[in-house]
């Protein structure tokens, strides 16, 4: 058996919230080196998509979501989504599903494919693939735009008379990536806006899901006071903001008004590529762990705060060396919780 075979076949398996740890006990793959930090990587982001899959999740998955490695958007409303219903998030290129994507599509043997975007973020010839790897057919959930595509992810996934719905840019993607575990571990969906005006097809949509409440992720400059305001008539309670000054603060912000210390897992990622913390945000919601954004060669003070607050018995660093610095991932050590 080789050594990645051998590494991959250590790791845990995490199914519907339940985690089912292999003979080393851990969680992530890759051996993280500082004590209590694991690290789950590829040679590129499709690979890493591919491995957080493998480590999360056990074959006959319900459903394997799949998205573009190129557009952040689409995928943004599917990560709670897919939390939710206990399916991974899996990364294609356009117009071609990576070796690495189809042989973990083969472990899962899902029972049904989501795609997730129009046929511009992932064409039809890849729909056609996909459907190799599925005993259930393949589903495509899109719009016209970015907004449309975000309305119809929730429709198809939430009822009328949800508890919260979450709204974020659907310019930027780091506020959504840090709220995405946390509407994934509550059931809600997370829906997109322009940054000074409320899309038609989200306002219909929110008139449609009739929420109790509205958690704005991001500040003014990411989801102005103008669209705030004009949510809070689609509310049946009131409009709650979750900011910081950057993206960093905002994730910050995020998690310290989502979660109680002594979590078990905190997942951290890259803040300026989407890709690695896309794939792990389902995992984190099903297993109610924060989704922490760094720099690459830096802890900003904000993120260490909200570790010391949250006191994670384990944390998995998401992405390689080059998004994730050997540094940061040593320097993390010091926020584990026995």
């Amino acid at each position: 058996m080789s050594s990645a075979v051998l590494r991959r076949a250590m790791t845990a398996v995490v199914v519907a919230g339940a985690m089912v740890a292999g003979p080393a006990g851990a969680f992530a793959a890759d051996g993280g080196k500082a004590a209590g930090v694991e690290r789950i990587s590829g040679a590129d982001r499709y690979e890493a998509a591919a491995n957080v899959s493998e480590a999360s999740f056990a074959p006959g998955v319900p459903v394997a979501y799949v998205a573009s490695g190129a557009v952040f958007t689409d995928a943004l409303s599917g990560a709670p989504v897919a939390a939710k219903t206990g399916g991974p998030m899996l990364l294609v290129k356009s117009s071609e599903v990576p070796s690495v994507v189809a042989t973990e599509l083969r472990r899962l043997a899902p029972k049904k494919i989501v795609i997730l975007g129009g046929p511009n973020s992932v064409d039809y010839n890849v729909e056609a693939v996909l459907a190799s790897y599925t005993s259930g057919g393949v589903e495509r959930w899109m719009g016209a735009d970015r907004y449309e595509a975000s309305a119809q992810i929730s429709q198809e996934s939430f009822s009328p008379g949800v508890n919260v719905a979450y709204v974020a840019s659907g310019l930027n993607f780091p506020d959504a990536l840090s709220g995405a575990p946390v509407a994934g571990m509550g059931g809600s969906p997370m829906l997109l806006t322009d940054d000074d005006r409320l899309p038609s097809a989200i306002a219909e949509e929110l008139d449609r899901l009739n929420p109790a409440k509205i958690i704005v992720l991001g500040g003014p400059a990411s989801v102005s006071d103008e669209v705030a305001a004009q949510l809070a008539h689609y509310s049946r309670g009131w409009v709650e903001r979750f900011y910081g000054s950057d993206r960093y603060a905002a994730s910050a912000d995020i998690a310290d008004k989502s979660f109680a210390p002594g979590v078990n897992v905190a997942y951290v990622a890259y803040g300026q590529v989407f890709s690695d913390a896309l794939a792990g945000a389902p995992v984190a919601g099903i297993r109610r762990g924060p989704m922490l954004l760094v720099d690459d060669t830096r802890i900003p003070s904000q993120i260490a705060d909200a570790l010391r607050h949250l006191q994670p018995k384990k944390i998995v660093v998401l992405g390689g060396p080059n998004s994730v610095s050997t540094a940061v991932e040593a320097e993390l050590a010091q926020y584990v919780s026995p």
